[in-house]
């Protein structure tokens, strides 16, 4: 793998929940390359940030992303989440009016 990425692991994490709002934890860690608990980590950012929220289905989570939220950086504030999830190629999340 590369020393370095463009985007976050924040953001890659974003983006698999994109892809897959029922991916578990094991799964999220493989394709970003890092550890279970680097994800719980990331999740609960993102969580309490309030760009992404957790419902429990059953004995797994299903992640709901809220692609009105602004990018977080001076630079890219200006960039709403679901423009970041469209630009990579995945459908954006319905955007609530």
């Amino acid at each position: 793998m590369a020393s370095w990425t463009f985007l976050s692991n924040h953001a890659h994490v974003l983006l698999c929940l994109a892809e897959d709002p029922d991916h578990r934890l094991h799964d999220i860690a493989e394709r970003v390359g890092i550890t279970e608990r680097g994800v719980q980590l990331i999740l609960a950012d993102l969580i309490a940030d309030g760009y992404v929220e957790r419902e429990r289905v059953g004995r797994r989570n299903h992640y709901t992303i809220h692609p009105e939220g602004r990018l977080r950086h001076p630079l890219e504030a200006h960039h709403r989440v679901a423009e970041l999830v469209a630009a990579l190629g995945h459908p954006p999340p319905p955007v609530d009016r």
